[in-house]
């Protein structure tokens, strides 16, 4: 098999009405733009309901706006629901391709986020997709300020000391250390989340409907 070009566009906000915010439309737009200079296999659209006033995820509103605004990628986007956040979109992005591409160790990927969250996503990504893949990241321009950079640079440093005792590339001690040690994921704020062989059930559920 091929290895395969994959882009995965990283969420950011939604309204209550279940509107996308400027900067993930912008994301969107990059995402689009690139694709048509290099197409991808399959475009992953990441982000879980997070807002309690509305039952919409993320990944589903990013799907809505494709097809309204480029309708002939819908065919190959596919929505990512279970990440809270950026580590998150790392960790179930693989997950799901993993299912999706049954024996692949491997792929390319395009990442496609923020110009302000750029550098984190590259580190993240990097980390827990592990040296046999090629990962790159874009920045849909225009969002970075002072405020975003010092947030940054917090949570790379809670995403280093999270995974401290992970091993990059090493999916089984990244996800218990996601399930137990993340704030998201261990039910210290969230729900806790399953474990990866009840998720990847799940994802491989899902991918029978398509």
């Amino acid at each position: 098999m091929k290895q395969p070009r994959v882009s995965v566009v990283l969420g950011n906000l939604l309204s209550s009405k279940g509107e996308l915010n400027a900067e993930t439309m912008a994301r969107i737009d990059l995402a689009t733009k690139l694709d048509s200079e290099l197409r991808s296999d399959v475009i992953v659209l990441c982000g879980w309901a997070y807002r309690p006033d509305c039952s919409l995820t993320i990944a589903d509103a990013m799907k809505s706006y494709i097809l309204t605004r480029s309708p002939k990628l819908a065919g190959r986007a596919v929505c990512q629901k279970l990440s809270r956040d950026t580590v998150g979109d790392a960790v179930f992005t693989r997950l799901y391709l993993r299912e999706l591409f049954v024996g692949l160790a491997c792929v390319h990927l395009s990442v496609v986020t923020s110009d302000y969250h750029a550098s984190r996503t590259q580190e993240v990504f990097d980390f827990i997709f592990g040296a046999n893949s090629f990962i790159s990241v874009q920045g849909a321009p225009g969002f970075n300020s002072d405020i975003s950079v010092k947030r940054e640079a917090q949570s790379l440093a809670a995403f280093r000391k999270t995974f401290f005792s992970s091993s990059a590339g090493d999916l089984d001690s990244i996800y218990f250390s996601l399930r137990n040690n993340h704030p998201f994921y261990n039910g210290a704020i969230y729900p806790q989340i399953d474990e990866m062989t009840e998720v990847s059930s799940r994802i491989r559920r899902s991918l029978g409907c398509l």
